[in-house]
């Protein structure tokens, strides 16, 4: 399969490289790393990316893409698993589709696929990829890759970091990654930013089996005016305490709310897949129906913990 999405890139002239719905760093980092990529390697292509995005970056915009250019277009998508969670409502129109994924491959939705669930990251997938079709680098594709695999190991600290995932730093340090430049965009803030996540760590709730749980309410956000990345950062406020064994953040939104997932130790998916989600097994994602179906969901995730599925 690693060969045949070269070749499928090599075949069509126009490229749309689609991620899923309000994305994290990998999701954008997988998406623009890519594009830049084959823009490298491949100049004449045209290159596409549709959706939100989580910074100023204006290259690969989908203004022009008419659905005249999607009939005819090669349309990959990355770090999505399902095909209902795609940022691009004209997938459909597509002549081909290749996914590039590292989630539990619940959603064959492709054409064609490569899918490393071992893998850390998706960003993980396609440098190692990229490496081996050696592929030629440029400062933009190494960096926005390594933004992925940055924030998807928790800075190499999730147990699923594996030798891999330190092949791929490797490869996209030797290829022009700016460590300090990476690690200030993403972790240097400014003082409203801590002032948020003191705020939001006030909200903290604890069970005496040891599940965490935040609710940030579309109330919460008015102070603030942030985007959903920005909210979820409170997530993180919640690990490395030794009395959490499972943190939950629920995110209310203005048409879902959303629910991030993590544990050290306990497996944490098949809670997920219960409330519209899924994931790997420490670290998912689901949805709520209402607020208060909170309560159904920390009971849930306190009997993981006393039924000791780790």
């Amino acid at each position: 399969m690693h060969k045949l999405l070269i070749n499928k890139i090599k075949k069509y002239k126009s490229i749309i490289i689609a991620k899923h719905v309000k994305p994290d760093w990998d999701a954008q980092g997988s998406s623009m790393g890519l594009a830049y990529l084959i823009q490298q390697n491949f100049p004449k292509k045209q290159v596409y990316i549709p959706g939100d995005r989580l910074d100023d970056n204006k290259d690969f915009l989908a203004k022009e893409l008419t659905d005249e250019i999607i009939k005819v277009s090669l349309v990959i998508t990355v770090d999505t698993a399902v095909k209902e969670r795609i940022d691009f409502n004209k997938f459909d129109l597509a002549k081909e589709t290749f996914k590039i994924d590292h989630h539990i491959n619940i959603d064959s939705y492709a054409d064609f696929e490569i899918v490393d669930e071992n893998a850390i990251a998706c960003t993980q997938v396609i440098t190692l990829w990229a490496n081996k079709m050696k592929l030629k680098w440029c400062a933009e594709a190494a960096n926005n890759l390594y933004k992925g695999l940055l924030t998807d190991s928790g800075r190499f600290l999730f147990p699923n970091t594996k030798a891999s995932t330190f092949e791929a730093a490797r490869i996209l340090l030797e290829n022009g990654t700016n460590l300090k430049k990476i690690h200030d965009s993403l972790y240097v803030s400014d003082l409203k930013k801590k002032q948020y996540l003191n705020y939001a760590f006030s909200k903290l709730e604890v069970t005496k089996e040891g599940v965490g749980s935040i609710i940030i309410t579309k109330e919460d956000q008015k102070p603030w005016n942030y985007n959903y990345e920005d909210y979820k950062s409170a997530l993180g406020t919640m690990s490395g305490l030794s009395e959490i064994k499972i943190w939950a953040l629920i995110i209310e939104l203005d048409d879902e709310i959303k629910v991030s997932l993590r544990s050290r130790d306990f497996e944490i998916d098949k809670v997920a897949n219960k409330y519209n989600g899924g994931g790997h097994k420490l670290a998912s994602g689901c949805k709520l129906n209402k607020i208060e179906d909170y309560k159904k969901l920390v009971s849930d995730l306190k009997k993981v913990i006393k039924e000791g599925n780790k």
